[in-house]
């Protein structure tokens, strides 16, 4: 839900204040991927916003996002109240939603034991945004889309089907002719900006970039990228949900939603005309990151061993270290639906919340080039 909340001295939740004085203060959460459910005044410029997930169950991810404006220049506090739910995410500071800092240590406050946080903002009538991560919207997502397009004339994009809310679920090619592919899947978790959109930008560009390389890679594989499956979870501001309140990442056996079973019928159709997958790489985040998900020991032995050389080439080529956690097949993640059903290998790619954005950038950029050399060496043409 899109609000507009102004908050008046003596006033709280009101939409309209009468006799507004000139410190009026105003929330906005009228902007795609905001999340802000009400506030309170609490006076002495101190204010609580009610942070709740759009759906539940949900894991600790509380998304939030708002701009604030005020009709004088000062200092307020802004408490982050999950109810239920703890606070995980340094909150990020902007001025146009393009350019963001993390608040500094010494303007926020945490309290463990109640799981809120206490921001210390300077407020005028400069609206600044606050949230969760770097708000990435679908329209942001499709506008880099459509610059990659112009730069890159052999990729084609075409609607891959619709989501919940009849939006276009799109899917990009980089050589349909080509019968050996890679599948990229991006962004089934709303907050997930870090690895979900930022190292998954930058993988893509290094694969459809102009290095030796990538060239070398571009015609032997087919790139098949759905960049943003869950556009309308990001831009509801969900904390982990479609617009069904389904968690994408755990629809991978039963394909309930259209998100999925986009995906699903895509692939399956690619492969009856001929196609071959050969790896598949879906991009989150977590706290935790940054680490793979990896086949179990028993499974990887029945494999070409792609992601043990991948990831030895990553180390033994890079100055990064490779966590790669081991997952059962039998969880219904997207990973394993690859494997368990299309027969190749395939992993899930997480960055940590909190990581510097070049570092992830780099290590994206790195991990990219290790694996097209590795699947150009461990693979053979059809």
């Amino acid at each position: 839900m899109r609000i507009v909340i102004r908050i008046c001295l003596f006033t709280v939740l009101s939409l309209s204040c009468k006799n507004e004085p000139k410190t009026e203060v105003l929330f906005d959460s009228s902007f795609a991927g905001a999340r802000l459910d009400s506030v309170s005044f609490k006076g002495n410029d101190k204010y609580i916003a009610y942070i709740n997930p759009a759906f539940e169950p949900v894991n600790k991810s509380p998304w939030f996002a708002f701009g604030i404006t005020s009709g004088s220049e000062k200092e307020i506090e802004v408490t982050l109240d999950y109810g239920a739910y703890k606070h995980r995410y340094i909150p990020k500071l902007s001025p146009d939603k393009k350019s963001w800092e993390k608040i500094e240590e010494s303007d926020i406050k945490i309290d463990t034991s109640l799981g809120t946080a206490t921001l210390r903002l300077n407020v005028s009538s400069k609206k600044i945004y606050v949230a969760a991560q770097e708000i990435e919207s679908s329209n942001d997502t499709y506008s880099w889309l459509d610059s990659i397009l112009i730069l890159r004339p052999f990729l084609s994009k075409e609607v891959a089907g619709q989501t919940v809310l009849k939006n276009n679920n799109y899917v990009l090619n980089s050589n349909k002719e080509l019968n050996r592919s890679v599948v990229m899947i991006a962004r089934q978790h709303p907050p997930e900006i870090p690895g979900g959109t930022i190292g998954f930008k930058a993988f893509y560009e290094e694969m459809i970039g102009d290095s030796e390389i990538a060239n070398s890679f571009r015609n032997e594989f087919n790139i098949i990228v759905f960049p943003l499956l869950n556009p309308d979870g990001a831009d509801m501001g969900n904390w982990r949900h479609n617009a069904n309140g389904t968690d994408l990442n755990r629809d991978w056996v039963d394909f309930k939603e259209p998100e999925t079973q986009a995906v699903k019928s895509y692939i399956e159709t690619k492969i009856k005309e001929g196609t071959k997958i050969e790896f598949a790489i879906d991009f989150h985040t977590s706290y935790s990151g940054p680490y793979m998900l990896v086949l179990d020991s028993v499974n990887e032995i029945k494999t070409k061993k792609i992601i043990p050389n991948w990831i030895g080439n990553i180390q033994n080529n890079s100055s990064f270290k490779v966590e790669a956690r081991r997952r059962s097949q039998e969880l219904p993640y997207c990973y394993n639906y690859f494997f368990n059903q299309i027969g190749c290998e395939a992993v899930t790619y997480e960055d940590g919340d909190e990581v510097d954005r070049d570092t992830i950038r780099k290590r994206a950029g790195v991990y990219a080039r290790e694996l097209m050399k590795t699947l150009l060496l461990t693979t053979t043409s059809q």
